[in-house]
């Protein structure tokens, strides 16, 4: 049965039929004037971050396109002078472009090894009872830290004249001497590694722990009436479930090892012994503020569109390798 009500609200009347009471709409022009009107206000709330990013990343990236291919005096845009692949071609042929690379490369191994104590430490600490919290977040306090100040932290630790380590070792009898632990090439790399490690192992934890707390307990169950001992229930069930949050862990620290600079640039300012300490972005800080004024905008530029094509390359093919390791729950 159908049936119409009139009801006047103010001047208007707005007609109502129903049928097993579902009302009838509004008149088609109303409906799509209310829809106009949200469209709009949703537009403007999404243009402001589009033109943010087009005023802030879009524009200055294809900018710095062009200023790869040219030459610059100091760093002065009117004195630019088109090269063409000149730039890329002087950055590709220096050598110490290439000691950057091999430098870079050693962080990243130092990235891949602070995930693997992280991965051990926190799935101790899975079984730990009391004080867990307590743990995550000793481990967690570098990672909050200023990154400048725990690497002078870590300068005056390995300093030569008056250094915590040195100190400790001589009054133990290990040494007789003080090490000269960053004016040695090999010293250096060891002692940039106890730093990466130690200050990348936090993060790592509180988001792998929260991984490891997702884990069905009754795959654990399972396998220990199987028999199966420590190690098969990591390999085999703990790494695989918690694999997407390694996989996203690597992808981050790779490149963020990709871009390492400020602990590099504070540790050995002119770049270490024998450069070991000269990472790209920190070989691409020297050319765009050369103190010898030799500063060329073009030539730091291709250096950092060679970086982004790494980055690139590097997280490619990471993507691609993913598929045979990691597993998502379907």
């Amino acid at each position: 049965m159908m049936f119409r009500k009139k009801t006047d609200v103010g001047s208007e009347a707005v007609a109502l039929e129903s049928t097993g009471g579902l009302p009838v709409p509004e008149r088609e022009g109303k409906v799509k004037k209310r829809i106009n009107k949200e469209e709009i206000v949703g537009w403007t709330l999404t243009g402001i971050p589009i033109l943010g990013f087009l005023i802030f990343g879009l524009i200055p990236l294809v900018f710095s396109f062009y200023i790869s291919f040219n030459t610059f005096r100091g760093l002065r845009l009117n004195t630019a002078q088109w090269v063409g692949f000149d730039n890329f071609g002087k950055v590709l042929s220096d050598p110490l472009f290439w000691i950057s690379v091999r430098n870079t490369v050693l962080v990243i191994v130092a990235t891949i090894l602070s995930l693997a104590i992280s991965i051990v430490i926190s799935t101790l600490l899975f079984q730990v009872k009391r004080g867990k919290k307590l743990y995550q977040t000793v481990f967690f306090i570098p990672y909050v830290c200023s990154m400048v100040a725990i690497t002078f932290m870590w300068q005056w630790i390995f300093n030569y004249n008056y250094g915590v380590l040195n100190a400790i070792l001589r009054s133990l009898g290990f040494i007789g001497e003080n090490v000269n632990w960053l004016n040695n090439e090999g010293s250096f790399i060891f002692c940039m590694y106890v730093v990466l490690v130690w200050g990348g192992t936090g993060f790592n934890i509180i988001l792998l722990s929260a991984a490891l707390t997702n884990v069905n307990k009754n795959c654990y169950e399972a396998a220990e009436l199987d028999g199966a001992g420590v190690f098969t229930k990591f390999f085999k069930i703990t790494l695989p479930a918690i694999s997407p949050t390694v996989f996203y862990l690597l992808i981050t620290g790779v490149i963020g090892a990709l871009q390492e600079f400020s602990r590099f640039q504070v540790m050995a300012p002119d770049g270490g012994p024998q450069y070991a300490g000269l990472t790209i972005v920190f070989y691409l800080y020297r050319l765009l503020f050369n103190a010898q004024g030799g500063s060329d905008i073009g030539l730091a530029t291709s250096v950092g569109w060679i970086l982004a094509v790494l980055i690139a390359g590097v997280v490619g093919l990471n993507f691609w390798g993913s598929k045979k390791w990691v597993s998502y729950d379907e």
